[in-house]
């Protein structure tokens, strides 16, 4: 009798231990049902930094990609919308004509070694295709204004302007003031026809340097033609 009593007496205990387990459960679960409210705030938390998270890592990859050459960039308005704001944002006259060029092409190139030679940045600016005359002249029939390259007037412009400032910062830093001789330019073969302006593209410049030796490189972008007036779109170089 003694040995059934004691066998007994382990299963009531065991049944305690699990109704104790059992409260215990369901405090907690009475304890997260109450801190429920915090649990969602929480959660929205952290909802909303992973959204600021990945607004900015898409800003900075925006980013990166429009530094991409070729980059194709999409625009809510058409493109004579782009272009006419545009130009209300530069202001001033609409341009009719490149002002400042050259008669020639030769006679453009010859101007831009003098205007290096004496360091005169004025001339070399004036050589240069003005704000009004890309957006009135040049960019309506360049391929930056329709597919598959088409990207606004005012990107197009600050890709070139960019490129050409630091072109020509380069240019009268390690040129400038150099005592050279032109001797002639060579473009590629193929001519561009973009509206009533004609493009060269691919311009070598060939020199005779103080030494006496001969060297051939490009100096400058693209030179555009328009009615007899030769001017440089940008100053991008090798240097």
């Amino acid at each position: 009798m003694m040995l059934s009593k004691s066998r007994r007496r382990p299963e009531r205990g065991a049944g305690l231990a699990i109704l104790a387990i059992v409260a215990l459960v369901i405090a907690a679960c009475s304890k997260e049902a109450s801190n429920a409210p915090n649990a969602s705030a929480t959660v929205a938390a952290v909802n909303r930094d992973s959204i600021t998270a990945d607004s900015i890592a898409r800003a900075r990859q925006d980013s990166i990609n429009r530094a991409q050459p070729g980059y194709i960039v999409d625009s809510i308005f058409t493109p004579d919308e782009e272009i006419r704001r545009f130009r209300k944002a530069l202001g001033g006259d609409s341009a009719t004509q490149f002002v400042g060029g050259s008669a020639s092409r030769d006679a453009l190139v010859r101007r831009f070694i003098d205007a290096l030679v004496k360091s005169d940045t004025s001339d070399l600016r004036a050589m240069a295709v003005h704000a009004r005359e890309f957006a009135d002249l040049y960019y309506p029939r360049s391929p930056y204004a329709h597919p598959p390259y088409h990207q606004p007037p005012d990107f197009a412009w600050r890709l070139i302007q960019d490129k050409g400032r630091g072109g020509l910062t380069k240019l009268m830093k390690q040129v400038a003031g150099t005592s050279m001789r032109y001797v002639g330019n060579d473009c590629e073969p193929k001519v561009l026809y973009e509206g009533e302006v004609t493009r060269y593209s691919g311009c070598l410049v060939r020199v005779v340097m103080p030494a006496g030796d001969t060297a051939t490189k490009r100096y400058f972008g693209s030179i555009v033609e328009r009615k007899g007036q030769f001017k440089f779109l940008s100053y991008a170089n090798d240097f």
